[in-house]
């Protein structure tokens, strides 16, 4: 089968508005590419590596990245649908200073994902599974996580000014820890906090 990286070849390192559905073997490396308006369907991208490539206005759907290195790349308003990408270190990845939402991802499976020191702010999460990730030290101002489930996630120097967690589920923590001025919750997530710091919340 075509891997990604024979069908790019040839194209002296940029594509725009292709129809991808190749992947990358376990260790493959795809390096220095710029994808501008892609459509990644189904690409098996699990244990791959991405390195300084460059994804602006892509989707991905249907994706594996469980595991991909990103050492380097950046994503510039991507959209990533029902997409898995288990233990991701997502803070390997390059900042998209220009871009007001880097990434909109939306039911994928984030669990025991890395965003540490990430800055990601303005993405956008929607009934994402975040389960066990690491939040720690991320620039998530702006960003929205909505109705996702970050049961064990850890949440500690994370800059959560002006976002949401409206409708996620199973979080707890000190927001002393964290910036979070003008953060949105909804009432009933909002024990979790209240019993972080010490407080009894009768139902």
């Amino acid at each position: 089968m075509t891997s990604l990286v024979e069908r790019l070849a040839g194209l002296g390192g940029y594509a725009a508005d292709l129809d991808l559905t190749e992947g990358l073997a376990p260790g493959e490396v795809l390096a220095g590419v710029e994808l501008e308006g892609c459509r990644l369907d189904g690409c098996v991208l699990e244990k791959a590596v991405l390195r300084e490539c460059r994804f602006t206005d892509c989707t991905f759907t249907g994706c594996n990245l469980s595991m991909a290195d990103l050492v380097g790349s950046r994503f510039t308003d991507c959209r990533f649908v029902e997409c898995k990408a288990l233990a991701v270190a997502w803070g390997r990845a390059d900042a998209a200073p220009l871009s007001t939402r880097p990434w909109e991802m939306e039911r994928c499976r984030l669990d025991l994902g890395s965003f540490r020191d990430a800055e990601v702010a303005g993405s956008r999460f929607v009934e994402c599974s975040m389960r066990e990730a690491d939040l720690g030290g991320a620039d998530l101002k702006r960003a929205e996580l909505l109705g996702c489930d970050l049961t064990g996630a850890t949440v500690a120097g994370t800059d959560l000014r002006e976002a949401s967690l409206v409708g996620s589920y199973g979080y707890a923590f000190d927001p002393a820890e964290n910036r979070v001025r003008g953060l949105r919750l909804d009432a009933a997530a909002a024990g979790g906090i209240l019993r972080a710091i010490g407080l009894v919340v009768d139902p």
